[in-house]
């Protein structure tokens, strides 16, 4: 457990695929200066599937101490996790979710590295699921908000299969997906994401109160 108020919220952050904890660290240090209570989940996002992470986080959060709501951050993949954590298990009464830059309907830059052996043993069997997309209806729900990067300039990132304003792996369109009620754009690569002031104050912003005060823009 990290630092923060005794009392209040707890937050639990969880990394992306091929990442660690320490990807996660500043954004722990912002939420616990706004007085949230900070914690990280742990999986081996090379070598597990995703219900095999759901799975892997969920008991870490059923041993957690909780004295208010549970609000779950997610990069990435750690995203896609959060969100089928609380959809999976609504014993653990997960609050809000966010995700940055999760490739909820696939990731083209996935799709590309699939047919390249060495990125298959390096990023594991969750690349074949995250070059996927999912094709489901749009379902949003208020206490979901999804932040997306744009900053990849489309012709370059065209070239390794990611379509559309983009972060330079997941597209805006992507990182939207379905549930999210709130969606935002942020001019950010992939990478920086959980890195970003811009991006910590909407989190918190929105974990404190439900809403953000930049409107989505369209996207295709």
């Amino acid at each position: 457990m990290e630092d923060g108020e005794e009392e209040g919220d707890l937050v639990v952050l969880i990394h992306g695929l091929a990442r660690t904890q320490a990807s996660m660290r500043i954004m722990a240090m912002r939420l616990n200066r706004a007085g949230f209570r900070t914690a990280f989940a742990r999986y081996n996002s090379r070598r597990m599937r995703v219900n095999e992470a759901v799975a892997a986080v969920a008991q870490q959060i059923e041993g957690m101490e909780r004295n208010g709501a549970v609000h779950l951050v997610g990069h990435s993949l750690g995203g896609i996790v959060a969100l089928r954590v609380r959809d999976d298990r609504p014993d653990l009464k997960i609050h809000r979710i966010v995700q940055l830059g999760s490739p909820n309907r696939g990731s083209g830059a996935a799709r590309t590295l699939i047919d390249l052996r060495l990125a298959r043993e390096f990023f594991g069997p969750v690349l074949t699921e995250l070059s996927a997309d999912s094709e489901k209806a749009d379902n949003p729900d208020p206490d979901v908000m999804a932040i997306a990067g744009a900053s990849m300039p489309r012709w370059l990132s065209q070239r390794y299969g990611v379509q559309g304003f983009n972060d330079g792996l997941v597209s805006v369109r992507s990182a939207w997906g379905w549930a999210a009620g709130k969606r935002l754009q942020v001019e950010s690569i992939h990478g920086w994401l959980p890195l970003s002031a811009e991006v910590a104050q909407k989190v918190i912003d929105f974990l404190e109160t439900g809403d953000v005060t930049q409107d989505a823009r369209d996207d295709d």
